[in-house]
């Protein structure tokens, strides 16, 4: 029997990185903070400041992330990150005012930032090309299991454990981000040169890392056109999303007419699907191309969202959000598995989490967008409308890349074909 290959065991413990870092230090969030808002005796204005609080820790993270990595490699940071995790939700639960919440909300915050992005820059070394993008959607599915079962369990947890059933939340996924530290701690590699592998290739690819000209210099991360433009989708779908992950339980409740358990039965449906959505569209990305595979995606949302708002059908609004749910996490896999193939492996995770930027400025700005058009508009209409129109931008910045890389090749193989004439 062959020998597995260490870097699935490796991926396997990136997956649980992205569950304890998106999927627990992020999206459990939502899940408890109904209860801890009536524990602690809050305001929806204080409510706010704590959502932002890890907002501005996650931001603040995933700027500087990619240079601890550089000074003390990938897994120092990912673990000390986790450990962050784990004692900002320590300090959350104990805490018995807003500030002490603040400031719990905060350092969680900047432990997601500093787990996430370096836990997917290392898959750019252990999977070559061909395989990244499979695996950079494996890895996303983590967070998709984090939205199940902090949905499905926190309120169930709270509802039997009484008043204080969200800080007994608190420390149950803290002890789970301990466990999965543990065992970062015991078995993470930074590369598959330290176990004298090479990284796992599909087929017969070859161990080839595609590099812009220049990249061994860090400044050419600012200077990459194409990383800026990568940056602007990132961004389309910062605002795009948000819309759908925030808003959609109140939008069927509110302008639909459904009870709160079917609402949060939608919801928890496309957390579901959304597991393998990662797996779905990084694998496609790596047999026809990263940009026509996210175009794909974009537009699916697109088409999605606006349907969303247009439809009162329980089958057809249940089918809408699965299917939704199935496309998900195919938008930041693909923007790092495409990242990868354009930066020096160095810098890999500097260059994600300058892309990470745009995406968290989308999420910023979003809100406050939305917020005023359901205002102004007394409905949901507009906002999966906005939402809609921004998905779409994303799907037509992906065309544009793809008619520069096909411009770049032509411009290439006349190049070559003159050196050819010349030579002969």
């Amino acid at each position: 029997m062959k020998n597995i290959h260490k870097g699935w065991f490796i991926l396997t413990l990136i997956t649980c990185c992205v569950l304890a870092s998106l999927g627990f230090g992020r999206f459990s969030f939502g899940a408890i903070l109904p209860f801890m808002k009536t524990g602690l005796h809050l305001d929806y204005k204080e409510t706010g400041y704590l959502a932002s609080s890890i907002f501005l820790g996650y931001f603040i993270a995933v700027i500087v992330a990619g240079y601890f990595v550089i000074r003390f490699k990938a897994k120092k940071v990912i673990v000390f990150s986790l450990f962050f995790i784990a004692l900002g939700m320590v300090l959350t639960a104990n805490s018995s005012n807003f500030y002490i919440t603040f400031l719990g909300c905060l350092i969680i915050g900047l432990g997601t930032g500093g787990a996430y992005v370096p836990s997917l820059g290392l898959l750019g070394h252990w999977f070559a090309s061909k395989s990244r993008g499979m695996a950079l959607g494996i890895a996303m599915g983590g967070s998709g299991i984090g939205i199940v079962f902090s949905g499905l369990t926190m309120p169930m947890l709270i509802q039997q454990t009484g008043d204080n059933g969200w800080r007994i939340g608190w420390y149950l996924l803290a002890s789970l981000i301990i466990l999965i530290t543990l065992l970062n701690v015991l078995f993470l590699k930074n590369r598959p040169e330290d176990l004298n592998l090479k990284p796992i290739v599909k087929g017969q690819e070859a161990l080839l890392i595609k590099e812009q000209p220049g990249a061994s210099e860090e400044t050419t991360i600012y200077q990459n056109k194409t990383i800026w433009f990568l940056g602007f989708i990132y961004f389309t779908w910062g605002m795009s999303y948000l819309v759908f992950s925030t808003f959609l339980v109140d939008y069927l409740i509110v302008d639909v007419g459904f009870t709160n358990e079917a609402a949060g039965t939608f919801f928890a449906i496309a957390g579901i699907t959304s597991i393998i959505s990662g797996f779905i569209w990084g694998s496609l990305s790596d047999r026809v191309g990263r940009m026509f595979t996210l175009m794909i995606v974009f537009f699916s949302q697109s088409f999605l969202l606006l349907s969303l708002s247009f439809s009162e059908n329980s089958v057809l609004l249940f089918l809408i959000t699965a299917v939704y749910g199935v496309t998900l996490w195919g938008v930041p896999t693909i923007i790092n598995a495409t990242v990868i193939e354009y930066i020096h492996p160095k810098y890999i995770t500097i260059a994600m989490g300058f892309v990470t930027v745009f995406f968290s400025t989308g999420q910023l700005v979003s809100p406050i967008i939305t917020g005023f058009l359901i205002e102004y508009a007394n409905s949901y209409f507009s906002a999966f409308l906005f939402s809609s129109v921004s998905a779409l931008f994303g799907g037509l910045g992906c065309i544009k890349l793809l008619l520069n890389k096909r411009k770049k090749a032509e411009q290439s193989s006349v190049e070559i074909h003159i050196l050819n004439v010349k030579d002969s």
